[in-house]
């Protein structure tokens, strides 16, 4: 009987093309979370950020409702809106997300 020290070229091409088939099912997996992961952190960033500049508007009446401006923040250019609605003041920011569309988020608060 011969001795083989080693592996036969089928078994190489199997081990290979399992390997490949996990690599090109992981790759645009691992690539789509990160794209997510960008776009919720740019959503809690600037949904902060909102807050942020809702203040001024909820807390001293001498601010005038209503009004826009844009800002420069992480390369992005973000466009704030505010307005009255009834009894709330309304802070919106928009701005062009991870995945070039555009997105809105809004928030209220009560004027004191």
């Amino acid at each position: 009987m011969l001795k083989n020290n080693g592996f036969t070229l089928v078994e190489v091409l199997v081990a290979s093309s399992i390997l490949m088939v996990v690599i090109t099912t992981l790759v645009p997996i691992i690539s789509l979370i990160n794209e997510h992961q960008a776009l919720l952190s740019e959503r809690r960033t600037f949904s902060y950020l909102l807050h942020d500049e809702l203040q001024p508007f909820v807390h001293q009446h001498e601010t005038t409702i209503p009004t826009s401006y844009s800002k420069q923040v992480h390369h992005k250019t973000l466009a704030f809106q505010f307005s009255k609605e009834n009894e709330l003041v309304k802070g919106c920011v928009q701005w062009q997300n991870v995945k070039n569309t555009n997105e809105v988020i809004c928030l209220y608060g009560y004027q004191e």
